[in-house]
């Protein structure tokens, strides 16, 4: 496994955003450090491998695009809507794929038993 690279990941955001210059690095770095954190409590790993580097990058990025409107569940203006994921559920369009790859296995299985009557 080959560890995720936070300075590459920061240099893939700021060229999918367009930003040219060094100004927001702190904000993106702090976004980008939030976003792993959160993987890593989601799916109860210690490190981030670098194939789930796209997945970090895009949280990031519509983090970064909700900044202002982080409560908002939908926004109207002037016929434009827009409505956001929660941050609990960021991972959601990609939970299976990470599932898979890590290998977890969900089940809505109980213990218990069965009784004839």
């Amino acid at each position: 496994m080959t560890q995720i690279n936070l300075d590459t990941t920061l240099e893939n955001v700021k060229l999918d955003l367009n930003i040219e210059d060094n100004l927001q690095d702190s904000l993106l770095k702090l976004l980008i450090n939030k976003v792993c954190q959160h993987f890593k409590m989601s799916y109860g790993v210690a490190e981030i491998d670098e194939k789930f580097d796209f997945i970090i990058e895009d949280c990031a990025i519509k983090r970064f695009n909700r900044r202002g409107s982080e409560g908002a569940k939908s926004e109207s203006v002037e016929g434009h809507s827009v409505t956001y994921y929660d941050v609990m559920s960021e991972f959601e369009p990609y939970d299976d794929l990470i599932r898979q790859t890590l290998e977890l296995s969900e089940t809505k299985e109980k213990s218990g038993g069965i009784y004839f009557l």
